[in-house]
């Protein structure tokens, strides 16, 4: 209850004083002495408070031992259950639900992480279906979307005629932002297919 925002909608808008004040709150509330593994189902924020947080400190000695401690426990969802607990398939459901991924940009670029949701999917019970723009921005880019709502809107529909085509009942990605546009623009435009955190669709197929 400790923690806040990963600062990151901070640092996009040039407020660096109280972007630090927000790291260190973060830092001490997840003391990575006390942790092995720091979890967040937003891409974003993990590769903000990965890669974002050791910059941010770089130049104050006193402080970036502890920042680099703190970045080097933390891992992507997926990451986490795939690769380290290594979830197990016989665990979940086979549905078979064509399912496709949309990856988000701080996932595959930021955290350098594609596999992993794509097993995932898999282990989950679910069939997956490629998309040929798997890896493209979905349009939304935190502000971005609401400084220039129009370019978002047509990144938006070309990722839309993507999915179309892998003929998919669900797509999953990992990141809550990913979701509200791409959610939001299946449901303005009346798709087939749903948009779940892959959390989610595999929650739905666990084994009780």
């Amino acid at each position: 209850m400790e923690q806040t925002c990963c600062g990151l909608p901070l640092q996009m808008m040039g407020e660096i004083k109280t972007l630090k004040e927000v790291a260190m709150q973060n830092i001490a509330a997840m003391d990575p002495s006390n942790y092995d593994y720091i979890i967040t189902l937003c891409a974003s924020c993990a590769s903000h408070l990965k890669h974002g947080y050791p910059k941010l400190f770089a130049d104050e000695p006193g402080l970036s031992v502890k920042v680099q401690q703190f970045a080097d426990k933390v891992v992507s969802f997926s990451t986490f259950v795939n690769d380290i607990l290594q979830v197990d398939a016989a665990e979940y459901k086979h549905t078979g639900q064509k399912t496709s991924m949309h990856l988000p940009c701080h996932l595959c670029r930021g955290m350098g992480v594609v596999d992993a949701p794509i097993e995932l999917v898999q282990k989950g019970g679910m069939e997956y279906v490629p998309a040929d723009e798997a890896q493209t921005c979905c349009g939304f880019g935190g502000t971005f979307s609401a400084k220039f709502p129009e370019l978002s809107e047509q990144i938006l529909n070309k990722k839309m005629v993507d999915f179309q085509k892998t003929e998919a009942e669900v797509v999953v990605t990992e990141c809550p932002g990913c979701i509200m546009q791409l959610r939001g623009g299946a449901v303005k435009r009346g798709e087939k297919f749903v948009v779940k955190h892959i959390a989610e669709a595999m929650a739905e197929n666990k084994i009780v």
